[in-house]
């Protein structure tokens, strides 16, 4: 898949996003930390199975994720809103993912091992991105 160079930028640089749910038609906004698998172009975060970002995404997959970068002297500051659809994976199913995402924040093990630790996935569908000079481009599955 061809993403574009910010969007891999954000994804491969940063370790924390925004995710958008929408759940009984109000929207909601969690912090996560997150780890990108380039081979299967997917986003995997982790949550307690019994929270509320789990219980939204069951209703609604349907998700947005923030990303943001505030830049370096060699690179300027970005942000890419990618829109996909989410899944929580059954335990059974997620010992890859779940140990990708722990090798990736080794620091966060208890956020993503341990019991009720349900482990969400989500493949990307859009992305609009934005520089500090307001340039938006967009990107979309289909047209990778």
């Amino acid at each position: 898949m061809n993403l574009p160079p910010e969007m891999l930028r954000l994804l491969n640089g940063e370790k924390l996003c925004t995710l958008a749910t929408s759940y009984a038609n109000r929207p909601h906004a969690f912090l996560m930390v997150f780890t990108y698998l380039a081979p299967e172009n997917l986003i995997i975060l982790s949550s307690r199975t019994d929270s509320s970002k789990v219980k939204h995404i069951k209703a609604n997959r349907e998700v947005a994720l923030l990303f943001y970068s505030t830049g370096t002297e060699s690179e300027p500051p970005i942000s890419c809103t990618i829109y996909g659809t989410a899944s929580v994976l059954p335990p059974a199913n997620d010992t890859y993912y779940r140990e990708s995402h722990y090798n990736h924040h080794q620091d966060k093990g208890a956020f993503i091992r341990g019991e009720n630790i349900s482990i969400i996935t989500v493949t990307p569908r859009q992305a609009v991105m934005a520089d500090a000079q307001d340039r938006v481009k967009t990107w979309t599955a289909e047209d990778s």
